[in-house]
């Protein structure tokens, strides 16, 4: 058991720290815990359940340095049904630390003259936005896209209100006409233009547990055929779209990873099967190509001689190139072991060559001591941070899973985070801060209120001056005893800064503290291979309370920092004034103290690095 208290509560200062002279706190604008974004109105009537009326939260870093988000508001539009849902966007111009409202984006049928897309009636979910590197065809670099399910009507919701005006959803519904469209934006995320429909399906069918049985009158033939979760990059020159398709596919060709339709596919039992597969388009007024598998998962028997692909439901595609060279693709999978798998292929365009129909087990990862296995709760995110790192987190975990190395046979990191659990989350790495910006939804009960939430991780190497931080009694510097991550995961449960002889860390990094500002005055030293905080271990600041590497978890820090007159520093403790911040001996952990009379264990030299 953990021995640190989580749910410390931290003082307020009256004062703003006085500064050393010359030296630059980390002063950017930072939210280290969750705010809300937006929050379901009391009362709200949403078109499934309000559990997860709110979902898929998505965000993108333009060249700007803005942060531009959507997710899925399925609240019943003016229309009375799905007809006319739109996709919220919001911006964030500091860094994540608040975020506004820039308006919604409509579906194909009122953006577009072209008679094939007027079907597309709604905007629906699964937004992903992602900004070109690249010049691709006629897009151009910096141009902002979003890729997004879109649909015609809910005809399960119009067909149970028509015969109880009364109904409330507690699921997903039926909506017919599924597909993925692709938007794009040169201003920022103002104003969007509709490009094309990047791949087609048929009816939803259900979801999210309802699968095959909130099935629409019109749709007589069951039939459960969506298309999901598109997730975008460049790869020579093409925009590559990943998603999900639950189209009946009877194989696959082994040796180009072309799949094949079931020609009755409109009309056949469906195995509720999915596979990942891939599109790729050259920017032009070409189509996008042929569908090519990624991940085909087991195969069904569906009796007389026809098999279907995409038992275990593989989806929700995440693709990062690794710093070794290669492509890491990971994966929602249930077809056996972990519910996230994943592949490594020497191109973004071939994971149908390699690991298999299934993949491998997320779990079988290397982790570094102390690490649990990665998280197999569903809903991956793989991202890569601004120096190579790579970063993963999935459902059932509010933790962050850190490669240190980028490499795809590198060793992983646990980090906690200040968010909990959540099956709908997703990380963005802001490029000014160095930090991950997180945001978050809960697929919640049927009559849940949803919300989503955003705030920020320091994951170490953030942007900002770090510091060697000496003591004056000794002579040593505040480091980790190399530990890189939350104490209670990688030192046994027990506080792990302290004292230590400057140059003797093998990992220079654990031994650098940026002197991170907040809004109060107040300040956090966080570790530069971590981004963990000093804190005080249990929270409670009293007299010889340890300190030790822990997740930054408050809007306040621990301390205040005092400059005296011989332009040394001391920390105090700002929920116990009478406190400091303590190394009492070489190679002694920190501790909180009261006053020392001037006898140096509390008096501190910051040298910038």
């Amino acid at each position: 058991m953990r021995a640190r208290n989580t749910a410390r509560v931290v003082g307020t200062v009256a004062a703003a720290a006085a500064l050393m002279a010359g030296t630059s706190l980390s002063a950017q604008a930072y939210a280290p815990t969750p705010q809300t974004m937006y929050q379901l109105p009391q009362g709200a009537s949403c078109l499934k359940g309000t559990g997860n009326c709110l979902v898929y939260p998505k965000a993108a870093q333009l060249p700007s340095g803005r942060l531009v988000a959507s997710f899925e508001n399925s609240q019943v539009p003016s229309s009375g049904t799905a007809v006319g849902q739109t996709l919220p966007v919001y911006k964030s111009d500091d860094d994540g630390t608040s975020w506004q409202s820039l308006g919604s984006i409509q579906a194909p049928a009122y953006m577009s003259s072209d008679p094939s897309v007027a079907k597309y009636t709604s905007n629906w979910t699964n937004p992903y936005l992602y900004v070109l590197p690249q010049d691709v065809g006629r897009l151009t670099k910096g141009t902002l896209l979003l890729a997004s399910v879109v649909s015609g009507e809910d005809k399960y919701y119009t067909d149970q209100k028509a015969g109880n005006p009364s109904w409330v959803p507690n699921n997903d519904g039926d909506r017919q006409d599924v597909a993925i469209a692709l938007y794009s934006s040169t201003d920022g995320g103002a104003t969007w233009s509709f490009q094309n429909i990047v791949t087609t399906g048929g009816w939803q069918g259900g979801s999210a547990g309802a699968i095959g049985q909130n099935i629409a009158k019109a749709n007589t033939s069951a039939q459960v055929d969506p298309v999901w979760e598109p997730y975008l990059l460049v790869y020579n020159n093409q925009l590559v779209a990943y998603y999900s398709d639950e189209n009946d596919y009877t194989g696959y060709n082994t040796a180009t990873g072309a799949v094949t339709l079931d020609t009755a596919n409109g009309t056949a039992r469906d195995s509720y099967g999915q596979i990942l597969a891939h599109r790729t388009w050259d920017g032009t007024s070409n189509p996008w190509s042929a569908a090519v598998a990624d991940v085909v998962g087991n195969t069904d028997d569906m009796g007389s001689g026809k098999t279907q692909i995409g038992g275990g439901r593989p989806g929700m595609a995440n693709v990062v190139q690794t710093s070794d060279g290669k492509w890491m693709l990971t994966y929602e999978y249930f077809g056996g072991g972990d519910g996230v798998h994943y592949k490594v292929a020497n191109d973004p365009l071939s994971f149908w060559a390699t690991g298999g129909a299934g993949g491998s087990n997320i779990s079988a990862l290397p982790v570094s001591a102390g690490s649990r296995s990665l998280n197999a709760g569903g809903n991956p995110v793989l991202i890569r941070l601004g120096d190579g790192r790579l970063a993963y987190n999935a459902g059932s975990s509010g933790d962050i899973w850190v490669n240190g190395s980028g490499s795809s046979t590198g060793t992983w990191t646990q980090m906690h985070t200040t968010f909990p659990a959540g099956y709908s989350r997703n990380l963005t790495y802001d490029s000014k801060t160095g930090r991950v910006v997180i945001l978050h939804a809960v697929w919640g009960s049927a009559t849940a209120g949803g919300a989503i939430t955003y705030g920020e991780t320091d994951l170490g190497n953030s942007a900002g001056t770090y510091y060697r931080i000496t003591n004056k009694a000794t002579g040593q510097v505040i480091g980790t005893g190399g530990n890189t991550t939350d104490a209670d995961l990688g030192n046994g449960n027990t506080p792990d800064v302290r004292l230590e002889a400057a140059g003797s860390a093998q990992n220079t990094a654990t031994a650098l503290w940026h002197v991170q500002a907040k809004r109060d005055g107040s300040v956090a030293l966080l570790n530069k291979a971590s981004g963990r905080s000093a804190a005080v271990w249990t929270g409670n600041a009293t007299r010889g309370q340890q300190i030790g590497s822990w997740v930054d978890d408050s809007a306040a820090g621990p301390f205040r920092m005092v400059t005296k007159s011989n332009g040394l520093v001391y920390f105090q403790s700002v929920q116990n004034p009478g406190l400091y911040l303590t190394g009492s001996a070489a190679g002694a952990g920190l501790t909180l103290q009261p006053s020392d009379n001037g006898a140096g264990y509390q008096d501190w030299t910051l040298t910038a690095q």
